[in-house]
């Protein structure tokens, strides 16, 4: 079967990508946090590892202060043989909807402090590096409606979506050029307004879940073989 496009895009969606709200930012807990490491709650990525018992009065707590599943699945994605020979592009969907465009050459940051403060630092000015006109990452959209007017509908994995093979969900994807969406949250569903803007929604395990970043492996593997990527 003939491949019709070249690039797969990838967006992680509803990522629990925020900086401290707030209401937090005089609790005990998130005041501790910002000493330990020398920044301003404000300036703070919302860890639930550091903020667990801050965020116990947040609406959607278990959606929110995951930056960890987004660096996981950042690390296998901008790491790929896809990646590195240009054939991906990967965005990302954070909490107050933004979506925003990781450029291919992107190295995101093994340690996870030095994420946490990238991603704080993309928040709060749209960009990384902030001083400069060729940015790592940016904004793609203001919102995630923006984002599918731009780019098109959604092929959504989703638990719950029509059983299919990833080969055949990779295949749509290259074939038509719409964007895959991942679920960057831990438990719980989508949002009915995301569930809404999908073309397609497709499950890979007969409605079991699967972790982010194995979705991003799968995803991958099966996108370098129909491709034929490889060193």
């Amino acid at each position: 079967m003939v491949i019709a496009r070249t690039v797969i895009k990838i967006v992680l969606l509803e990522s629990g990508l925020e900086i401290v709200p707030k209401e937090l930012h005089t609790h005990p807990v998130v005041l501790r946090a910002a000493k330990r490491y020398n920044i301003a709650p404000d300036e703070m990525l919302l860890d639930k590892t550091l903020h667990y018992k801050a965020m116990e009065t947040l609406p959607q707590k278990w959606k929110r202060g995951r930056p960890d599943i987004v660096h996981t699945t950042l690390l296998i994605l901008q790491d790929s043989i896809l990646n590195q020979k240009g054939f991906l592009r990967v965005y990302i969907h954070v909490y107050d909807g933004r979506v925003f465009m990781v450029r291919p050459e992107t190295r995101i940051p093994k340690h996870y402090e030095r994420f946490r403060g990238l991603m704080a630092q993309l928040l709060k000015y749209g960009k990384v590096p902030p001083d400069t006109e060729t940015p790592l990452i940016k904004l793609e959209a203001k919102s995630l409606r923006e984002f599918v007017r731009k780019h098109g509908k959604l092929i959504l994995l989703w638990e719950r979506g029509e059983p299919a093979r990833a080969v055949d969900v990779v295949r749509k994807a290259l074939d038509t050029g719409l964007p895959l969406g991942i679920g960057m949250f831990p438990r719980g569903d989508f949002k009915k307004s995301t569930l809404r803007k999908a073309a397609y929604r497709y499950s890979l395990l007969g409605g079991k879940p699967l972790k982010a970043w194995t979705l991003a492996c799968i995803l991958v593997s099966e996108a370098e073989r129909l491709l034929d990527v490889n060193y």
